[in-house]
């Protein structure tokens, strides 16, 4: 079982993975159609332009990620001078890249109808004018951050989460001999049955022994046990007899009954 929950979680874990390294791709795709439109001259109308445009759109993207991965290598590196000249060709490409993407969102198209109902709420002000322009530089803006900060480390972390399968491999076998033990006792039940039923049976018979000894704490002990009423004796005539005690009782005398009418004063 632990084993089955375990698998869940890495396999979300590579789901997670896969994600990630389809988020540049997707990123840069999604982007590149504003840069398409803005090339395509506004209008995707002919098909023809908007194939041109998409194409231009994209590899402009793929440009902008391009020199911002390669500023982070050359950095690593520390070939300052290429760092600092992909570095700043890869601003100016973002900073395109938004702009296009603001055209693209103020434009409309089919964001219009939400523009007019966020304007209900946020009024045709800053906070409506910041999302449009958030919603217009987070694309490209994000290509660029990716490329300068890689998700290297997202897939680090999945090839160092094998050793939790492991883990619960060896929870599962414990659950195993466990399971296998349980059952092989349940099988013992007849004779364990068995050999209580004769502890239970020298346990009552140790009580009705002392019982017929005079003892009738049954176990409670620390008290003087009642005296026990025994047929009289036809060899001593009826006379006083002793009688037993357990081993924390005191000894004391009793009289058999019927008493002698002779020891009564």
């Amino acid at each position: 079982m632990m084993r089955f929950v375990m698998n869940i979680h890495l396999t979300w874990q590579k789901i997670e993975v896969a994600i990630i390294a389809l988020l540049v791709p997707g990123l840069i795709l999604e982007s590149s159609i504003a840069n398409g439109w803005v090339y395509a001259g506004g209008s995707f109308a002919d098909w023809r332009v908007a194939v041109i445009g998409l194409l231009r759109g994209f590899f402009f993207e793929a440009l902008t990620y391009a020199t911002a991965r390669q500023a982070f290598l050359l950095a690593l590196k520390r070939n300052w001078f290429g760092t600092v000249l992909m570095a700043v060709v890869s601003l100016v490409a973002m900073f395109v890249s938004a702009a296009n993407n603001l055209g693209w969102v103020m434009a409309g198209h089919d964001l219009v109808g939400l523009f007019a109902t966020l304007a209900l709420v946020m009024g045709n002000g800053p906070l409506l004018h910041g999302y449009e322009f958030c919603l217009a530089v987070l694309l490209p803006v994000s290509v660029g951050a990716i490329a300068l900060v890689p998700l290297d480390h997202f897939f680090q972390h999945a090839l160092e989460q094998d050793h939790l399968d492991n883990h619960a491999l060896q929870v599962d076998e414990r659950h195993m001999h466990r399971t296998a033990y349980l059952k092989a006792q349940k099988k013992q039940v007849k004779e364990i049955q068995a050999q209580y039923e004769e502890i239970a049976e020298d346990r009552a018979q140790t009580f009705i022994e002392q019982v017929r000894n005079g003892d009738m704490s049954f176990g409670a002990g620390g008290g003087v046990p009642t005296a026990a009423l025994p047929a009289p004796s036809s060899n001593n005539g009826g006379a006083a007899l002793q009688l037993p005690s357990s081993a924390q009782s005191t000894v004391v005398t009793g009289t058999v009954w019927p008493a002698n009418s002779n020891s009564i004063p």
